[in-house]
């Protein structure tokens, strides 16, 4: 079903688009010019506010489009228990790119954005020109024993010693929370424990200060494992795929990433050794560098829009 434009939205700069019957409401935001390059923010609670305000303005001379997932930041709340499962995650923004007429793009997801990423990638990999996968994995139990080494060199720092009890005592996955009031206290509460460079932690928060509140509503309904089909499906993925995470990123740690890499073929693994869970904010200019070395290696056809 074509997506249709949804009532205007005041955000300037935005898009609101959906899909009546089929796909929710999403509200998009799309940024310069050039090859399209779409950013997949996490769906569990989080808007995309952190990535347009962080990463999108080291994409230069692209066309950066961001948006927020089903039930997160101004996007259509959807009531279902499984409304954030992956597949209908994929199901979005292959909805959002069929509308936006993007014959061919480049994929960046964060996080649990790039498990959904991922799942793009198995289910519709013939639009993505390349896939970047920044600090993610494909399985919670992967890397633990240096996730908990990665924990035990933060929490010498006593500044960071809350936030490290606090992973430890939800994983790193929030746990159970009461509200979108608690989900943001708790955020806040790990922020420490996810960034190696806390001067970078207080940029970053400095940037996204702006960003719409998150959702317990999305979080209330992510599945509590990853899915399987996703990982079942990375072998037979045929796209230049590049993988970054921090060296001391202990909720997606460097074993998540190459256990991805060893799994897509011909996949890049570059580990930013000053980093934790967020690269692009504690390491920019390496990040520019990689990235842009990466995609100027891709035989990318102009022709990206319909």
């Amino acid at each position: 079903m074509t997506m249709q434009p949804c009532e205007p939205t005041p955000c300037t700069g935005s898009r609101a688009l959906c899909t009546p019957e089929v796909n929710p409401r999403l509200h998009t935001q799309i940024m310069g010019s050039g090859r399209p390059i779409v950013i997949q923010a996490p769906a569990w609670g989080p808007s995309s506010d952190y990535l347009r305000l962080t990463l999108a303005p080291l994409l230069e001379n692209f066309q950066v489009i961001t948006f927020d997932p089903r039930n997160v930041g101004r996007s259509q709340i959807v009531g279902e228990d499984d409304a954030q499962a992956t597949e209908k995650l994929v199901d979005d923004l292959e909805a959002l790119r069929a509308e936006l007429g993007l014959k061919r793009f480049v994929l960046i997801g964060h996080s649990h954005g790039g498990f959904i990423s991922m799942g793009y990638a198995v289910r519709h990999g013939q639009y993505l020109d390349a896939l970047v996968l920044l600090n993610t994995t494909l399985r919670h139990d992967i890397g633990t024993e240096e996730a908990e080494i990665i924990l035990s060199a933060l929490e010498a720092e006593p500044a960071r010693c809350d936030a490290v009890a606090l992973f430890r005592e939800t994983g790193g996955r929030l746990g159970t929370v009461q509200n979108d009031l608690d989900l943001a206290q708790k955020m806040r509460r790990l922020l420490p424990a996810y960034f190696y460079d806390m001067e970078a932690m207080r940029r970053f928060s400095t940037l996204a200060r702006s960003a719409r509140p998150p959702s317990s509503e999305a979080l209330a309904r992510v599945p509590k494992d990853l899915e399987p089909w996703v990982e079942d499906g990375l072998p037979g993925v045929d796209v230049p795929t590049l993988v970054i995470t921090g060296a001391h990123d202990a909720a997606t740690p460097p074993p998540a990433g190459r256990y991805i890499t060893d799994l897509i073929r011909g996949a890049r693994l570059e580990i930013f050794g000053s980093s934790g869970h967020h690269p692009w904010v504690e390491q920019p200019a390496l990040f520019r560098r990689t990235l842009q070395a990466f995609l100027a290696g891709l035989d990318i056809d102009s022709g990206s829009r319909v």
